[in-house]
């Protein structure tokens, strides 16, 4: 069993760490942006990517086992319910944001995608995904409360 928070809000531990990393991963992508705004495209790659591979370690130990455990069994019967929809919105629009974080890190960092999969307008795609990244955060919080 996961042990209480730290927060004071009664949810858990894993819950309270979680909540806290996400807003400080969404300000290391803010300050990636500004990085990249200076000119300081490698420490700018170094914050973005870490963000995006550091996040699929919380998505796999913090976030998938309770909504496997909490929220699949119930759906989609109860979608109707603040309690199933919040997060399984949170988890439709994560992935989303999640694999274009991916995608945009493997186009950006390697040769691997084909030239018909690849993107020219950087900041366009960055843009968006920094975007799509706050919505989930604020989702994400939005979630946290509705489960307290």
């Amino acid at each position: 069993m996961d042990a209480a928070g730290f927060l004071g809000t009664g949810a858990r531990f894993g819950s309270d760490l979680n909540l806290v990393v996400q807003l400080l991963m969404g300000f290391a992508l803010v300050l990636g942006m500004v990085l990249a705004r200076c000119g300081s495209y490698r420490a700018h790659a170094v914050c973005q990517s870490s963000v995006v591979l550091f996040n699929l370690v919380l998505i796999a130990m913090i976030m998938l086992p309770p909504f496997a455990r909490d929220i699949v069994p119930g759906l989609p019967q109860r979608l109707s319910q603040s309690y199933y929809l919040l997060p399984t919105l949170h988890t439709i629009l994560g992935s989303v944001a999640q694999l274009l974080g991916l995608y945009i890190l493997i186009r950006a960092g390697t040769d691997w995608l084909p030239q018909s999969l690849c993107f020219q307008n950087y900041k366009l795609w960055m843009r968006t995904e920094l975007a799509l990244w706050w919505s989930v955060i604020v989702l994400g919080i939005v979630t946290y409360y509705a489960w307290l």
